[in-house]
């Protein structure tokens, strides 16, 4: 196995999980939310439809991002 396979291949078990959400923190009232879960490229458009609706009501401070979900084991 070379280094770009091996590196490859420790990539996907780091990014293995279950869907994601979409993470939404406010610094202002400590509120954080999540919305999902979703596929990868779905969270991203997800992610960005937020952005852009914070931003038009002029809420720049609030972080929103993507972040990896895991389902609970039963």
């Amino acid at each position: 196995m070379t280094i770009t396979e091996m590196l490859l291949d420790r990539a996907h078990d780091i990014d293995a999980c279950d869907g994601y959400v979409v993470m939404v923190a406010d610094p202002d009232t400590n509120a954080v939310d999540t919305h999902g879960p979703f596929d990868g490229m779905a969270a991203a458009v997800e992610a960005d439809r937020r952005r852009v609706e914070l931003d038009a009501e002029e809420l720049h401070d609030v972080v929103v991002r993507v972040v990896r979900w895991h389902r609970a084991d039963p």
